[in-house]
């Protein structure tokens, strides 16, 4: 490791230790020590290339199958995000395990990254996936933050500035803009502070063979999804949590289904909840929301809980 790196990371691990106990008291608390295991575990053994599955791994973390093409959204499997030091993440603890795990996960196709937040782009997860898989996995970021990982051995990364498409694997994808922000660090530029030329946050419009899947990443409720209803979206895989505090980038349950209509999607897949302490609400706050509120839209809510299978 280069002197510079090293007094890099040295000093974000110093950080770290400092501050992870004021961190962790912006999030609920989480009194286990050890996440508890998924509520559903998968049966993946009915999965088919000629389908499109999908697998709630936890978070922001999709498996899914796109006839053939092993696609991940936002990758999350450590037991902690944040400030990567060293050997470890260091920030709130993970609450339920993910669903499946990451030894089990097949060779992933296409890794999708929304943004660069630490719980949508886990540097140890990549940095395992990657190596176990070197130079054989693609990875879609968004604007000015492929720089986090582009010293690990993926095939390629490509960043994907908003309505930019491009074709990778057979899939051809879109960029769309969200309504959040997209610094690593606070001192970092990005698009919300005014910065052209900052890191950016990216929905993705994900298309093989005519069907299609809207990945959300993260947003607060914006009307502009609307201009996409012509789209025909089949899927869209929405964020539900973390809106109490941060109503300013987080959408909650109801907006989440109210945009999926605007988007015109025939169904809906949830995330951002049930596996870190995110925001203040109840842990099955969220949730219990989305089934409420669900008859009310024409969506179709198909999955309510980490570990939860569909196939369209």
């Amino acid at each position: 490791m280069r002197r510079r790196d090293f007094l890099k990371y040295f000093s974000i691990g110093t950080s770290s230790i400092l501050f992870t106990g004021i961190f962790e008291n912006l999030f609920a608390r989480v009194e286990s020590l050890e996440p508890r295991e998924a509520p559903i575990k998968p049966d993946l053994s009915s999965w088919s290339n000629d389908k499109i599955n999908f697998c709630w791994i936890g978070h922001s973390t999709y498996l899914i199958n796109f006839y053939g093409k092993i696609i991940l959204t936002d990758p999350v499997f450590s037991n902690r995000i944040g400030l990567y030091a060293l050997i470890t993440n260091l920030g709130p603890k993970r609450i339920i395990a993910p669903a499946i795990k990451p030894e089990k996960i097949p060779q992933p196709d296409l890794i999708l990254l929304s943004h660069a937040h630490f719980d949508h782009m886990d540097y140890p997860t990549l940095k395992y996936f990657s190596e176990k898989f070197s130079n054989k996995i693609s990875v879609v970021t968004s604007f000015k933050t492929k720089d986090i990982i582009e010293n690990l051995p993926f095939k390629k990364i490509i960043e994907l500035d908003w309505d930019e498409t491009v074709e990778v694997s057979d899939l051809k994808i879109k960029a769309i803009k969200v309504k959040h922000f997209g610094w690593r660090y606070p001192w970092q530029e990005d698009r919300s502070k005014g910065f052209k030329n900052g890191r950016s946050y990216n929905a993705y419009i994900i298309e093989k063979k005519g069907k299609k899947i809207f990945f959300g990443g993260d947003t607060a409720y914006v009307n502009w999804f609307k201009k996409y209803k012509s789209e025909n979206i089949d899927v869209a895989i929405m964020p539900i949590g973390a809106y109490n505090p941060w109503k300013m980038s987080h959408c909650d349950p109801e907006e989440a289904l109210k945009m999926a209509d605007d988007l015109n999607a025939k169904y809906f897949l949830p995330m951002h909840t049930r596996t870190f302490p995110h925001g203040r609400e109840p842990f099955d706050e969220p949730i219990q929301w989305l089934r409420k509120s669900a008859p009310n839209y024409k969506t179709k809510v198909m999955i309510f809980e980490v570990g939860e299978t569909f196939t369209l």
